[in-house]
């Protein structure tokens, strides 16, 4: 058994066919051992990364609802009016940067 072929699935195959078997094999562990180590790291550092990345409980709420949307704009987009996944996706993307945009920009200033 194999985990990194377990583990990444396609990314292992596509490491594999590009690569060959020993090869792609050798990289596919080692982007385990990468993942690995920065899930390791952002763990013991977790403090730095939440004030780094200003996390707060406001803008993790607006970041689901930027998924939310997301994912709504994108079945709405591929499934009714039948766009092709490029222009989907393309939609999706600037119909929510744009809504992040106004988000961030139109909010007002705290009291």
């Amino acid at each position: 058994m194999n985990p990194a072929q377990s583990l990444l699935g396609p990314l292992y195959d596509l490491y594999v066919s590009a690569l060959g078997q020993t090869v792609g094999m050798i990289v596919g562990y080692v982007t385990l051992v990468g993942i690995t180590a920065l899930v390791w790291w952002m763990l013991a550092n977790r403090n730095e990364v939440i004030s780094g990345l200003d996390l707060r409980a406001a803008k993790i709420g607006n970041m689901l609802f930027l998924l939310f949307l997301g994912a709504i704009l994108y079945s709405v987009m591929s499934g009714t009016f039948g766009f092709p996944f490029i222009g989907a996706i393309s939609m999706t993307l600037t119909s929510v940067l744009f809504m992040h945009w106004c988000m961030t920009n139109f909010e007002g200033e705290p009291i």
